[in-house]
């Protein structure tokens, strides 16, 4: 197995302290123990939005207390968790919201995500493929799978998976960016030229045009550079903890 398998490589900052004061010293008074299951997870909704995914923690917490059957609640932790850099608590709780509600593809999506985070490439095929019979028109389950098949070097299914998900929407930059990825590692570096340029013609983020364009830079000098990718690849970060090569 090459350097290929580490594309996949997320850095995540977590500040231990700030997370252990926020996720557990929480006292009953400062929990709104008045508050419904249905209140608690909402708020934490909200605070998924804002990205405070400490304060997540705590209000899905919160509606497990009132509502220990509540799978929703199980499957926004551990979306939570994973946010925070925290994969073995993210996927007992996906876990935990997969036995309450195996026929959701959602669960099986986010503890692929988690695998793949941790590296762990099988175990997130495994689960993809899941949600994909559950769900086949699923761009999350082929984002994700895709993702994986390049990390096995598996380079033909991953270009059919980004390819996949370009049918249904060809302005998706996840795909092209890691499309071309897929193909620059199965030697179609022609082709992955045009996906690179495609993806640069619709990227609005600044900082990720520029990486994409020292790095398609770079194979130009290189074209064995596809034997040489390493971790230090450029990785994008996504809404969840794992999705694009960049």
């Amino acid at each position: 197995m090459t350097n290929s398998r580490y594309l996949c490589s997320l850095v995540v900052l977590v500040i231990a302290g700030v997370i252990a004061s926020e996720c557990w010293a929480q006292t009953p008074a400062a929990a709104n123990l008045g508050q419904s299951a249905r209140a608690h997870l909402q708020q934490g909704k909200t605070q998924l939005e804002q990205k405070r995914y400490a304060a997540a923690v705590r209000s899905f917490s919160a509606a497990i207390r009132r509502e220990p059957q509540n799978s929703e609640a199980y499957l926004l932790r551990g979306k939570a968790y994973g946010l925070l850099g925290m994969p073995q608590a993210a996927v007992r709780d996906l876990n935990r919201h997969i036995e309450l509600n195996p026929s959701d593809p959602a669960g099986y999506i986010q503890r692929g995500d988690v695998h793949n985070f941790n590296s762990d490439y099988e175990s997130a095929l495994s689960d993809y493929n899941i949600a994909l019979k559950l769900s086949p028109t699923s761009v999350s389950a082929h984002l994700g799978r895709g993702l994986a098949h390049v990390a096995l070097e598996k380079f033909t299914e991953a270009i059919k998976d980004y390819q996949w998900v370009l049918r249904s929407n060809p302005q998706n930059t996840e795909a092209l960016g890691n499309l071309g990825i897929a193909c620059m590692l199965a030697g179609r570096q022609m082709e992955a030229m045009s996906y690179f340029e495609k993806t640069l013609a619709l990227e609005k983020d600044p900082e990720w045009r520029m990486r994409i364009e020292k790095f398609t830079e770079k194979m130009l000098q290189d074209p064995n550079l596809a034997k040489k990718t390493s971790p230090a690849t450029p990785v994008k970060p996504p809404a969840g903890p794992v999705k694009n090569l960049w």
